[in-house]
């Protein structure tokens, strides 16, 4: 089943907006953010979408399971203000609720701690208004920490990695990802594309690993719009819910092997694209789900958190059985480098005494 199909199965409410006010003659934006915590960064993430330039800008609010003071303030926008819809609701991708109650022509998530440029939507309509076969299109992210400071060293990484035209194939974005080519044609840490909504329902929704299935399962469809004056801040820290999740030693090991799988991936690069492209797909998504373990039991290891890393061998056991050996090995190995390192430091300070 789909991603969509699973939030039109969803049981959740939906309150429209109080006011709306649209030009007819512009397609309209449609921003979802999903809300739980971090009520500070709540505010600053729907601040920069009111903000906008752009004046047909819908803004759909979902209070998923949301704190008090989190789900009290959502209430509040919503009243206050113009083109507001609220979603309460309690699922793992609940974005996709949001996008079936759009009125939007084109769909972006932001995190709860992002924040968009006060240009971005406007940006991103020129983009879809100019071009016809544009399905995607993207700003410059640029990383922030959470006082919302630049992270100058990532940033600049990021705007060096990203020196793409206007508009771009968008089966050559989804090679360039998964051969990690020279070219680096798209590089961004997390979800940043807009996407048209028909491709968006078309082809299955948001999923559990929106970062890597906005290129390889909407871009895909037709051309990838780019403008860097147009931005995405995407906040970098350690109160991450990603973070938070993984020091839990609760990472879903694999979760791409299993979306390319529900949302028919595959089935659509055979019909796109040559045999020999599609066995890149394979590779890329063989040593994806290897690097998801390996990632994070590396990091619980040197960092010492046992009881998570237990967590994490349950956890795949459970459900990734099949990688339980790789994770057991590559821990071992893991164990050997940070007795080596120990047993070095211990000869080096006592050689410096």
């Amino acid at each position: 089943m789909s991603s969509i199909d699973e939030a039109r199965k969803a049981p959740y409410t939906y309150v429209p907006p109080i006011r709306q006010e649209y030009n007819s003659n512009d397609l309209i934006i449609t921003v979802i953010i999903d809300c739980y915590y971090g009520l500070n960064l709540v505010k600053k993430s729907i601040q920069s979408v009111l903000d906008q330039d752009y004046s047909n800008v819908e803004l759909i609010l979902i209070d998923n399971a949301a704190k008090t003071d989190v789900s009290r303030y959502l209430s509040d926008i919503h009243t206050n203000n113009k083109n507001v819809a609220v979603i309460g609701l309690l699922v793992t991708v609940c974005w996709n609720s949001g996008v079936l109650e759009s009125k939007g022509s084109v769909i972006s998530h932001i995190n709860y701690d992002d924040m968009l440029s006060t240009n971005c939507c406007s940006k991103m309509a020129a983009l879809f208004s100019e071009n016809d076969n544009c399905v995607t299109a993207s700003p410059l992210p640029v990383s922030i920490n959470i006082e919302g400071k630049i992270n100058s060293e990532l940033s600049e990484i990021i705007k060096m990695s990203n020196k793409r035209s206007r508009y771009i194939d968008g089966k050559k974005l989804a090679i360039d990802l998964i051969t990690g080519a020279p070219k680096k044609l798209f590089s961004a840490p997390g979800h940043s594309m807009f996407i048209r909504k028909a491709e968006l329902i078309k082809f299955g929704g948001f999923d559990r690993n929106t970062d890597i299935s906005q290129i390889i399962k909407f871009a895909i469809h037709g051309d990838s719009g780019f403008d860097p004056k147009a931005n995405l801040f995407s906040r970098h820290h350690e109160g991450q819910l990603s973070k938070q999740i993984g020091k839990r030693g609760m990472g879903l090991c694999s979760s791409l092997y299993f979306i390319v799988k529900s949302e028919k991936i595959i089935e659509m690069w055979e019909r796109l694209f040559n045999n020999y492209d599609v066995k890149l797909l394979y590779k890329f998504i063989k040593i994806n789900k290897r690097a998801e373990v390996k990632n994070l039991s590396v990091g619980l290891l040197r960092n010492k958190n046992i009881v998570s890393f237990y967590k994490l061998l349950v956890v795949t056991a459970k459900e990734c059985h099949f990688l339980v050996f790789y994770l057991l090995l590559v821990s071992f190995k893991e164990v050997l480098l940070m007795v080596r390192d120990k047993i070095l430091d211990i000869i080096k300070n006592k050689w410096t005494l």
